[in-house]
């Protein structure tokens, strides 16, 4: 096996301009992915983050029966003791925030233009934990010290309304009763999430004064958000055993299982990432087989002559694919250093800006990861296009009858 490792290393590099140019493609190819890969991952991940510290948190739990029948009637499935539940989930492991909230729609007005709105109603002294990713483009946050003063809207919803920071705004809307009740305030700040459809609607007041609108001390859900989302998974079991212990009439839904938008994404981008993929590897199979049939039509009389020395058809067979494996893990080895010090160059440079995409309000600048999942598979995948390039060369020099073979000119 050693002898067989040797022969085929010294083989890729009888004719090193070949070989050299075939490299220079795995690599650009190694690299590509790994770039185009890390982009995506990033992208996966700026926007989970954000869809879960602008709008969702980690965990939403409700009222027994909310999921199902709690669009059309809403005020049937609130929660009536949400103290206790932020009370005991408050201290647990891996918890960063509990909050409650109550959202309802109506119109807002200013006056002279009257639009549609969703109303949310937020504790302000635990806002600014979980709304960490949005974006206050003029004006505060809503917090404790100016919760009194008035809310927060989205940046869509003030330019339709034609509004600033600083003017009065009344909200309409239904209590459970069906009765009309409006509440005034003053907008001191204005709030960009990304996410243009909900910038388009959404205004923030203090919760207690969204309970008084809607004439309830109940609330919508608690919300949970925890200090990593990587930890989502090990916190699920605490919260159905707290629930257990507790007989909570609850239930509850991850982020995931509400981020519609962040999956069709996902959807999207691995979509793309698959037929960039597909075609680098079309690419390298066709320069790997290339380089191989041209290195065997070369060395058809030195096949022969080991064919005529006792080297059986599958010791052919085994050198010729030794040689593509160790072009694959050479060239992939390679690729991924280039990868990654093209990673590194790019997000030491400031990362590449990246205008708003469909559906959003506002622009990133995009930087590249390079997890280890990522490097591994880049890796592994130019190994193996590399090694099924070999397949077919390897398989006809292995055919070559030892006459014609040395009679070869």
């Amino acid at each position: 096996m050693k002898s067989l490792f040797l022969l085929a290393l010294r083989n890729i590099f009888r004719n090193r301009r070949r070989t050299l140019l075939t490299f220079f493609s795995m690599i650009a190819g190694v690299a590509a992915i790994i770039v185009f890969g890390g982009f995506v991952e990033y992208t996966f991940w700026g926007l989970r983050e954000s869809t879960i510290k602008t709008q969702l948190g980690h965990i939403q739990i409700y009222a027994k029966g909310y999921t199902e029948k709690g669009v059309a009637q809403p005020n049937n499935y609130l929660l009536q003791h949400s103290d206790e539940i932020v009370r005991e989930l408050h201290d647990k492991k891996g918890v960063q925030a509990v909050t409650r909230r109550l959202s309802t729609s109506g119109l807002i007005s200013t006056g002279e233009k009257t639009i549609s709105c969703k109303v949310i109603g937020v504790e302000p002294e635990k806002e600014t934990e979980l709304s960490s990713f949005e974006t206050i483009i003029d004006g505060m946050q809503l917090d404790s010290s100016n919760a009194s003063k008035g809310g927060v809207i989205g940046a869509e919803l003030m330019k339709a309304l034609g509004a600033k920071v600083g003017d009065t705004v009344t909200i309409l809307t239904t209590t459970g009763d069906g009765m009309l009740n409006a509440v005034e305030f003053q907008i001191i700040g204005v709030g960009q999430t990304g996410s243009q459809d909900y910038d388009s609607v959404f205004v923030k007041l203090p919760l207690k004064r969204v309970q008084e609108l809607l004439g309830t001390t109940a609330v919508e859900k608690v919300v949970v958000l925890l200090s990593e989302t990587d930890n989502l998974n090990q916190f699920v079991p605490i919260l159905n055993s707290e629930i257990s212990k507790n007989s909570w009439n609850v239930e509850f839904k991850t982020w995931s299982e509400l981020a519609f938008f962040y999956h069709k994404v996902v959807q999207v981008y691995k979509g793309i990432f698959r037929v960039v993929n597909i075609i680098i590897g079309i690419v390298i199979l066709l320069g790997v087989t290339n380089t191989m049939s041209m290195a065997i039509f070369e060395r058809v009389r030195e096949i022969g002559t080991l064919r005529a020395l006792g080297t059986t058809q599958s010791g052919i067979l085994k050198l010729f694919l030794m040689e593509g494996l160790l072009m694959g893990i050479i060239g992939a080895s390679l690729g991924v250093i280039v990868g990654i010090a093209i990673a590194t160059t790019i997000n030491l440079s400031g990362g590449i800006p990246i205008p708003p995409p469909p559906g959003m309000s506002r622009g990133y600048l995009a930087f590249i990861v390079t997890p280890l999942p990522l490097l591994a598979f880049s890796f592994g995948f130019m190994v193996l296009v590399t090694l099924l390039s070999s397949i077919y060369p390897a398989y006809r020099a292995s055919r070559f009858k030892i006459v014609d073979a040395l009679g070869h000119v």
